[in-house]
Formats: structure tokens, C-alpha cells, sequence
């Protein structure tokens, strides 16, 4: 579409990644970080849990849909190599949609849920196993993810 500088690309594709690492590294540390805080039973665990529902919206979420576009300049700045039309690309897009929507469908609706219930309600613990499923499920796609852009198959 429009001829870039290698800087250009140098840059867009470093904030590319950095925004998939500030969207995405809570999805590995966050169910670790919970079980270590329900095992240590401290009072501060439902604080916590809010605030990582609220960090999924404010951070997480944005820092996400701002790779992906990140991602789609990239394509675009390849002056041809990378077309939008392409089936991986169309395949990342789908992908990228899907873990916008675990994000926000599945693991923060779960992280909040589990934050307001009370300690031993069985709905806090069903909250933890969707959030474990959520970020299961994203860490997944973000695989898949990788595959797409790295070999870039058809």
C-alpha cells in the first residue's frame, strides 16, 4: 500500500510485541498467582482477583486489540511480501478475534465473579475453573497464533 522505512517496520513490529507480551504474560502468571494465593489463604486474594479483572479491561485487553492491529500494519507495510487476502493472515484475524472475545467473554467476567463471591462459595471456586479454562483456552490460540505467523502456511 505505501512504501515503509525498515525503521518503520523495526518500529511497529517492536510494538507489536511488546503490546502481545503486556496482553498476553498475565495469561501465564495469573493461574499460578491465584493458586499461590488461595493456598497461602490471605485475605488479600479477593482484592487481588478484582484487581486483575480490572487490569483485564484497562491493560490486558487494549494492549490485545492493539497487537492485532499492530500486526495488520505490518502486513500492510510489507509492500506486497504479506497480502490481507492471505489464508494465514485471515486465519490470525479469526484467531486474534477469538482471544479478544475469551478475554473479555470468559477469563475477566470469571475473574470478576470469583472476586465478589465469598471465601468457600461454590460459585468462587466454578469462576477459578472458567478463568483456569479461559486462560487454558487463550494460551492455546496464542500458540496457534504463533504457528500462523512464524511458518505462515498456503
Amino acid at each position: 500500500m505505501f512504501a515503509a522505512s525498515t525503521t518503520a517496520i523495526n518500529i511497529v513490529e517492536l510494538l507489536h510485541i511488546l503490546t502481545v507480551v503486556a496482553a498476553l504474560a498475565p495469561v501465564f502468571v495469573h493461574p499460578l498467582l491465584r493458586r499461590q494465593m488461595l493456598a497461602a489463604d490471605t485475605s488479600g486474594y479477593r482484592h487481588l482477583v478484582l484487581s486483575m479483572a480490572a487490569n483485564a479491561r484497562r491493560v490486558h485487553g487494549p494492549a490485545l486489540i492493539a497487537a492485532g492491529f499492530l500486526g495488520i500494519a505490518l502486513v500492510e507495510m510489507s509492500e506486497d511480501a504479506i497480502s490481507v487476502s492471505d489464508g494465514w493472515v485471515i486465519a490470525a484475524i479469526v484467531i486474534w478475534v477469538a482471544m479478544i472475545g475469551v478475554l473479555h467473554g470468559l477469563i475477566r467476567p470469571a475473574l470478576k465473579a470469583q472476586g465478589e463471591a465469598s471465601s468457600g462459595d461454590t460459585s468462587a471456586a466454578s469462576a477459578g475453573r472458567r478463568a483456569e479454562m479461559g486462560s487454558a483456552l487463550l494460551s492455546i490460540l496464542f500458540v496457534v497464533q504463533m504457528v500462523l505467523m512464524i511458518w505462515q502456511p498456503g
